[in-house]
């Protein structure tokens, strides 16, 4: 990890001094519900494992980083990344300036426009943020061989998590990022990264898998009807995130997205709610064999076009 604030991409969660739940690496979580600080995050159905936890405290200034990850058949389908910085009421204009050129100026990942993200929405007022960023990810070279290579450090818990357990890592992923900081209501400094194997959402299979060449990326998904189908499904689910996310921030009303136009709705226009929940429980039957596959391809067909 660089100097102070200096944190990669790749964290979702960090949280201040007063926890509701100190997490250690290895251990499994029972209620799949993450509770950190003030933050309650509720997950998806399945076996979910704290891997990775840093800290850091520069006197007045603590952020915490926990990582955590779902495991399917030997397989990661989610990963979670929960960043919690106490940015303190000490050197605010030194702690601002540097959230906003993390946020903003990165060269290698940021608030901003890069071929990789697919969509990107954000509020910026003074030091006030609020960012919403949808992409897609070469996963291996995220761990492995990152663009930034003073990131690479930030990973170290995950690929010794993995490797020890010899977990499958998908090629490709789609990925959120939500971060929003506001003086105006606490001194925290939220960001979260989450990140899903499209297998979680019956996507179909990849015949490219560079960052470049996914049928995921935003240049080339036209040519894929069923992976944008896919990936409008992650907007939505991700926009319905963000939503909760803003409220569990107290953002302020004009500081909120507009997010509603992502966000598929039912013929009775409420929201879609739990799709991974949902098609997981219904890839079950389908192993266990209560569904033949014409049963389970109809299902699967009403719940992605709900």
């Amino acid at each position: 990890m660089k100097k102070l604030l200096v944190i990669s991409f790749f964290c979702l969660f960090c949280t201040n001094t007063v926890f509701a739940k100190l997490y250690k690496v290895g251990e499994k979580i029972l209620n799949n519900k993450i509770e950190i600080d003030k933050i309650s995050i509720e997950l998806s159905e399945g076996d979910w494992f704290v891997s990775r936890r840093d800290e850091a405290h520069y006197g007045w200034l603590t952020q915490f980083i926990f990582g955590f990850i779902r495991i399917e058949d030997g397989e990661i389908m989610e990963v979670i990344d929960f960043y919690d910085g106490d940015m303190g009421s000490s050197f605010m204009a030194y702690i601002d300036q540097e959230i906003h050129r993390m946020t903003f100026k990165d060269p290698y990942d940021g608030c901003y426009q890069r071929p990789e993200y697919f969509l990107l929405e954000y509020y910026k007022s003074g030091i006030v943020h609020n960012c919403f960023v949808i992409g897609h990810w070469d996963f291996m070279k995220e761990l492995y061989n990152p663009d930034d290579a003073h990131k690479k450090i930030n990973s170290v818990d995950y690929r010794r998590f993995l490797e020890e357990n010899s977990f499958e890592i998908p090629k490709v992923a789609l990925t959120s990022w939500h971060s929003y900081f506001s003086r105006h209501n606490r001194s925290n400094w939220y960001r979260i990264f989450h990140v899903i194997n499209p297998k979680a959402l019956n996507a179909p299979k990849n015949k490219y898998f560079t960052e470049e060449t996914s049928e995921y990326h935003k240049y080339n998904i036209e040519k894929y009807p069923q992976h944008k189908k896919v990936m409008n499904e992650w907007m939505s689910i991700s926009a319905q995130f963000h939503k909760k996310f803003e409220i569990l921030n107290n953002a302020k009303k004009h500081h909120k997205l507009e997010l509603d136009k992502y966000i598929i709705t039912t013929k009775n226009s409420q929201p879609t709610k739990d799709i991974v929940t949902n098609l997981k429980k219904l890839n079950d039957l389908y192993k266990s064999g209560v569904l033949s596959k014409e049963e389970f391809e109809k299902a699967k067909t009403k719940i992605l076009n709900q």
